[in-house]
């Protein structure tokens, strides 16, 4: 998971005396009902403290308890809201009843386990209420986390789903509800579509955590007084921003007043890639973080979301969206690359020897105008293995400068200049794909920005037998098969779940042209006939032979959540 250290991190507990509709107060069976829990992530700087504020200062009589984490300047924010507390009872600020420290200040850490046990605070704290009151209506409505800057929603959705999987008691009181990402559109465009690769860390990227070298001296004398580590990122900035975006529930777009009065385009370019990355969120524009009414951002997905998602549901929903918004990447002229190069004209060929990889360009049902801007998406697929080689020669025509080998040559000739402008154009490829070095490994590839890795996810189910695979997923699993009735000992008749599935973002992808171009060289990149016959030859029985027939010079990941 990825680690960070935090300054410090508090727990506030705001309490309000009357109602909101929509989001209602604890009822006397606050003992049996999850309290909903709301995260609220996003970048540095994006106005997640804003929004907090806004949120405790408008409860309208929703008793919420808050969790804050913020690593970049955790200090200003704590002295805004700790200060509210000093307020009157007749002012409108918000008033924190009680604060609990955590002891590492870290919310999203492998070594922080005090997440959870925080949350077990609150709940025990909102219990005490109760009985100190005599009343059940007096424990808390909701409880709010706000990450970090630098935080892994994904990392934190993880934490909640082992807690759930392993029966922690905890998750009979809350549930997690939904995930909200705070967007700075100031700055949003710049940080994505970063080419320096710089990692998300105190040294590789000072400027994030502070304000001038003063500062940094001044912190650095401090971690040395008190022991303390420094942050260390392992995401780049743009692979961090994806995560956050396309980890998330509702997308708030923030600061919108800065960029209506300067460039208004950017604001519709912002929209345009924030919609392809996560089309499935619901989009929000605000200024200073306000947002009118509580309900549309606290509980709303009611932990059926993201909240509920892995990475294989993550891909499948973005398919899935996909499609409602019209982008279809199949083509109607089923162009199939065979040994000799020809295109199949057999509408209903599905010969698994074959290429299968559609380029399929239905040009009356990609819209521009469904997702405004010129951003752009479609899915590679096909159902043959990319080989390494030939695929990182084409890997290196992304805008990539951290993941790669270095020091292996490319022929970068064999590419055209128009595919190399269109490869350049894409800030966004995800999903899954099937490397030629194993007949048993499925890999998740995942490149954003200046950065790229491929993960091992584990086995193909393909390679288990059904009665080994979950049976209430059963039928979900077999939607990725080629054919329902595989059967590994019967050859490649069928490959099962092995394939190509990948999910491409990038400027002017809603061209044909440039969709077309990118969809050649990825064609290119798969086994070629005779190599794909000696891999059949060998796949089912020699594995290793395959890793060196195929070698493979890509860093691979195991998957950590």
């Amino acid at each position: 998971m990825l680690k960070m250290i935090v300054r410090s991190c508090f727990i506030f507990v705001i309490h309000a005396i009357t109602g909101i509709h929509g989001l209602s107060c604890t009822s006397s069976s606050q003992g049996q009902r999850p309290i909903p829990i709301t995260i609220l992530s996003g970048f540095l700087g994006s106005g997640k403290t804003t929004l907090l504020q806004h949120l405790l200062n408008n409860s309208n009589g929703v008793k919420i308890a808050v969790v804050v984490n913020d690593v970049a300047e955790v200090n200003i924010d704590n002295k805004l809201i700790v200060g509210n507390t000093a307020s009157s009872s007749s002012s409108k600020q918000a008033r924190p009843a009680g604060i609990v420290q955590l002891s590492n200040g870290c919310a999203c850490c492998s070594l922080s386990d005090e997440l959870l046990p925080s949350v077990s605070e609150l709940i025990t704290l909102s219990d005490m209420r109760c009985q100190a009151s005599g009343d059940d209506s007096s424990g808390f409505d909701h409880i709010v986390i706000e990450l970090s800057g630098v935080a892994s929603p994904r990392a934190i959705r993880a934490n909640f789903q082992d807690a759930e999987y392993y029966g922690m008691p905890l998750m009979d009181r809350v549930r997690l509800d939904t995930i909200v990402t705070v967007v700075d559109c100031s700055t949003f465009l710049n940080y994505i579509q970063d080419r320096e690769g710089k990692l998300v860390d105190e040294d590789e990227s000072p400027q994030l955590f502070y304000k001038d070298e003063k500062d940094k001296i001044q912190n650095d004398d401090d971690k040395w007084l008190f022991l303390e580590r420094k942050s260390t990122g392992t995401a780049t900035v743009s692979q961090l921003l994806v995560e956050q975006t396309e980890i998330s529930d509702v997308v708030l777009l923030n600061k919108i007043d800065l960029l209506k009065e300067s460039d208004p385009s950017k604001l519709e370019s912002i929209q345009s890639l924030v919609k392809a990355l996560n089309p499935r969120a619901k989009v929000i524009q605000t200024k200073f973080g306000i947002v009118e009414h509580l309900e549309d951002i606290l509980a709303v997905a009611h932990g059926l979301g993201v909240a509920d998602a892995g990475i294989t549901d993550d891909h499948r929903d973005s398919l899935e969206a996909m499609k409602q918004l019209g982008k279809h990447e199949e083509s109607s002229s089923h162009h199939h690359e065979h040994s000799t190069g020809e295109v199949c004209t057999n509408p209903e060929c599905s010969d698994p020897g074959h290429s299968h990889s559609h380029s399929h360009e239905h040009a009356n049902e990609y819209q521009k105008d469904q997702i405004p801007g010129d951003i752009g998406s479609f899915v590679f697929r096909a159902r043959r293995p990319f080989h390494p080689t030939r695929l990182l020669g084409a890997l290196k025509l992304f805008p990539i400068v951290r993941g790669l080998p270095v020091g292996i040559d490319v022929q970068e000739s064999t590419f055209t200049d128009e595919q190399k402008l269109a490869m350049s154009s894409v800030i966004r490829s995800k999903g899954f794909c099937w490397l030629a070095d194993s007949h048993i490994a499925a890999y998740y590839w995942s490149h954003a920005g200046s950065s790229f890795e491929i993960q091992c996810l584990g086995r193909w189910w393909a390679t288990l037998s059904q009665d080994e695979w979950p049976q209430e997923a059963r039928e979900e699993i077999l939607l990725d098969f080629d054919n329902p009735s595989h059967q590994e000992s019967n050859g490649f008749g069928s490959v099962g779940d092995r394939r190509q599935e990948i999910v491409l973002i990038g400027k002017g992808l809603n061209d044909v042209r440039r969709r077309t171009a990118i969809q050649k060289i990825l064609e290119s990149c798969l086994v070629r006939e005779e190599e794909y016959c000696m891999y059949k030859t060998k796949a089912l029985t020699e594995e290793e032979t395959l890793k060196h027939a195929f070698e493979n010079s890509i860093p691979v990941k195991m998957m950590t959540f």
